[in-house]
């Protein structure tokens, strides 16, 4: 394809996968360090982590259906 574009048909697997383990991480992991009291670097980098990927699953979703409305 020498001048075309593409459209990535796995990127709705990728958008899953982002939302379920960043919403999986916030509600397990935050669970477990809410109780231990002197995990409290461990908590933040939890919630850091699952707050990302449920930003980037949401930023791809909503990229995604740009790309499908507008440039495809």
């Amino acid at each position: 394809m020498a001048g075309g574009t593409s459209y990535v048909g796995y990127l709705n697997y990728i958008v899953i996968l982002f939302l379920a383990t960043g919403v999986f991480t916030l509600w397990v992991d935050i669970a477990h360090y809410n109780k231990d009291k002197g995990m409290n670097k461990e908590r933040k980098v939890a919630l850091f982590s699952g707050w990302m990927n449920v930003v980037l699953g949401v930023l791809m979703l909503i990229g995604s259906w740009l790309y499908k409305r507008y440039i495809w």
